[in-house]
């Protein structure tokens, strides 16, 4: 997904896969938390 706030060009990867490889979900975890804080994540990526 991509999004143009203000000048910036904002990136987030979004799977399709049911299952995903523990670095790839870090990854997505890490370029999703430039956007959203961690706190507030956590929640959705580690139960």
């Amino acid at each position: 997904m991509v999004r143009n706030v203000t000048e910036a060009h904002q990136v987030l990867t979004i799977p399709l896969h049911a299952e995903l490889d523990p670095g790839t979900l870090r990854a997505i975890f890490r370029q999703a938390s430039r956007f959203i804080s961690e706190q507030d994540l956590r929640t959705h990526f580690y139960t």
